[in-house]
């Protein structure tokens, strides 16, 4: 050990049972009261979808590498996968959600088809 590794070693400060239980409050604050529903899990991935369908389309770049990427069989993949999602949550979301989802799947194909 040489005489800098001394000085961090005796920098270090223990934390003091304050910082402790502070940390514990805030943890246990970022807790939820419940699970996350799969219905709302179903429902974040169908708009991460709907991201992928739109830069598959080349009418935005893409998220990850900023670069416009046309494909086709992408866009249909995912604009498929989003309808079966759909179906398979649809009974259990309120009416404002299931016409979120089917104007989101309206605009896809229209534009699928323009494409």
């Amino acid at each position: 050990m040489n005489e800098n590794d001394d000085i961090k070693e005796n920098s270090k400060k223990p934390e003091s049972p304050e910082t402790k239980g502070e940390q514990a409050e805030r943890e246990k604050a970022q807790l939820l009261e419940e699970p996350i529903k799969v219905k709302d899990i179903v429902y974040m991935t169908i708009l991460s979808l709907e991201s992928k369908a739109w830069a598959y389309l080349d009418l935005v770049a893409h998220p990850e590498t900023q670069k416009h990427q046309k494909d086709t069989k992408e866009a249909k993949a995912a604009i498929d996968t989003i309808d079966a999602l759909y179906k398979t949550i649809e009974a259990e979301l309120d009416p404002a959600e299931k016409k979120d989802i089917q104007l989101r799947l309206t605009n896809l194909r229209l534009n699928f088809v323009k494409k």
